[in-house]
């Protein structure tokens, strides 16, 4: 994919993308100080954006900074310059996000998909960065992300959300002090767990036998239970929604576990393989409201995520990474993050050319269900989508961006 035209022809409307107070927060975090060379936040974020998310060097960083008259400096400069707006850039992405409603009050059944990925540095074999991102289902936009080291594990206390929003996290999210900070929060979850690390109690608080309860099922039925878990002294109450998938299914993913441990040089733990045969989730909603077969089909949802992360890596190159050095590694990564959140935004349905931006930014979203079922429908009628109802100059923005 060819970057560049998000730093030349398209420039102009990525300026109108940017944070309104661009120029005071780099004059604040101390990025602009003497406007000798660089002599505007815009023209850091323009020189970041050459090298983490067109992916030049720092040679041709500075060659291309001079071609576009941005700047005349050495690669050391651009080095140097880099380095030192790690910080702001994650602030910049920050503020992206909270100009597109990330802090705004939203409507109940709000659907947030959390996931991470890793990301290596140059010759290492092993995860150097975490990549945490949250994603709005029903937009397949992304509301959040956050940058850590290699010890940031996956954990959903990490994820902002919003009282009444529903977060759907995989296997990965399963612990107890993690999906209790989003009930405490006043949001929801939709979290698939297995017998090995959530540990559940009845309503007396006695342990759940949790796949002796999944055994009752019968291949293709949906069953559930009321339980409950401790986390820091307290207890929640959930329930245990599972389906027992169709033989062949749970065969190959019996396999699959198989090959796995044998990949690791052990015998698979036998409930592991009696697991494969379920796909169990927790949710703390009631029956009324997300009845068993719609929470697992609004868990099978999830995988747009994988969408998201496969596009990211594309647009980003998060295979791999051009600095070892700390502060560029970072500076490089918030730049891809940056251009892949400006990219979406000309090509997924940006409102920035509707009149009616500010209105559909408070209009309440759908109730679970067909939140995520009516997405196609919800982002045709929309005249700022490159529809039938696109302005001229809309569907021009969206063309002339390059797309895988």
């Amino acid at each position: 994919m060819d970057t560049t035209h998000l730093v030349t022809d398209q420039w102009p409307a990525v300026v109108q993308l940017l944070p309104t107070d661009l120029e005071q927060s780099a004059r604040g975090w101390g990025v602009i100080q003497r406007q000798r060379r660089i002599r505007s936040g815009e023209d850091v974020v323009r020189l970041a954006l050459m090298y983490g998310f067109c992916d030049d060097s720092l040679r041709q960083t500075a060659f291309h900074a001079a071609l576009a008259g941005v700047v005349k400096m050495s690669d050391v400069a651009v080095l140097d310059r880099l380095r030192g707006a790690a910080p702001w850039l994650g602030h910049v992405v920050w503020r992206f996000l909270q100009d597109r409603g990330l802090k705004t009050d939203l409507a109940r059944f709000r659907v947030r998909v959390v996931d991470a990925t890793g990301v290596s540095e140059p010759a290492s074999k092993g995860t150097d960065w975490r990549f945490h991102v949250g994603i709005d289902l029903a937009e397949a936009r992304i509301i959040g992300v956050e940058l850590t080291g290699a010890e940031g594990g996956e954990t959903l206390v990490r994820h902002h959300v919003d009282p009444g929003e529903v977060v759907l996290g995989d296997r990965g999210y399963a612990h107890r002090a993690g999906v209790a900070s989003v009930l405490e929060r006043k949001a929801h979850v939709v979290v698939r767990i297995n017998s090995h690390n959530f540990p559940l109690s009845d309503m007396n608080r006695q342990s759940l036998d949790f796949l002796a309860l999944l055994e009752t099922l019968q291949p293709g039925q949906t069953g559930e239970w009321e339980a409950q878990f401790e986390a820091n002294g307290s207890w929640y109450p959930v329930r245990l929604v599972a389906r027992r998938k169709p033989e062949q299914e749970a065969a190959r993913e019996a396999r699959r576990v198989s090959r796995e441990a044998t990949r690791k040089g052990h015998q698979p733990d036998p409930r592991s393989l009696r697991a494969a045969h379920f796909i169990a989730v927790i949710t703390d909603l009631p029956s009324e409201v997300l009845p068993a077969d719609e929470a697992l089909e609004l868990y099978r949802l999830r995988w747009q995520i994988e969408i998201v992360f496969k596009q990211l890596k594309s647009l980003m190159h998060l295979d791999h990474l051009r600095a070892k050095d700390p502060a560029l590694a970072q500076a490089y990564l918030y730049a891809g993050i940056l251009g892949a959140l400006i990219v979406q935004e000309l090509c997924q349905g940006t409102r920035l050319f509707s009149p009616r931006r500010q209105q559909l930014r408070g209009e309440a979203h759908q109730p679970v269900a067909p939140a995520a079922a009516g997405r196609p429908g919800a982002a045709s009628s929309d005249p700022g989508t490159d529809g039938p109802g696109a302005t001229p100059q809309r569907r021009r923005l969206v063309r002339a961006v390059p797309t895988r």
